[in-house]
């Protein structure tokens, strides 16, 4: 297996491991699940190392792993620059820390660098934070 196939599966086991572990808080869920969809941050082994954490679950337990973010860190990396990323990513990264761990976002200042696609996933979090039925926004011709 080549080393991108096997990072491809490894992301997919991490995203399914923090959806386990936010299972049952929508905002958490709602947060994990708009990182994943952005399918930037988890790509990155930096990202990963520091701000991502593996535990294991309980024997009685369906799965054996489940994941966290550590939110607060990573949007204190963002506001010290030491996590590298475009404005659109840190402001992803910062509506969804928002989400899952109450920090502070400026709504004025994130959305207004976000494309077309990225308003639909965070309108799709805020709606699964929300306790109601996700809405996927279609993905506009040319944009993923």
């Amino acid at each position: 297996m080549s080393n991108q196939r096997a990072c491809l599966a490894a992301v997919a086991d991490l995203a399914a491991a923090l959806r386990h572990h936010a299972v049952g808080i929508d905002a958490h869920f709602a947060a994990v699940d708009l990182l994943i969809d952005h399918d930037i941050f988890l790509g990155r082994s930096a990202f990963r190392e520091e701000f991502v954490r593996v535990v294991r679950c309980t024997p009685s337990c369906a799965h054996t792993y489940g994941a966290y973010i550590r939110w607060g860190a990573a949007v204190t990396a963002l506001n010290q620059h030491r996590l590298p990323c475009s404005s659109s990513e840190a402001d992803i990264l910062r509506i969804a820390a928002s989400l899952a761990a109450n920090i502070p976002v400026r709504l004025g200042r994130v959305l207004g660098v976000l494309d077309t696609t990225n308003i639909g996933r965070v309108i799709d979090a805020i709606t699964l934070a929300n306790g109601s039925r996700i809405h996927r926004w279609p993905t506009p011709q040319g944009q993923s």
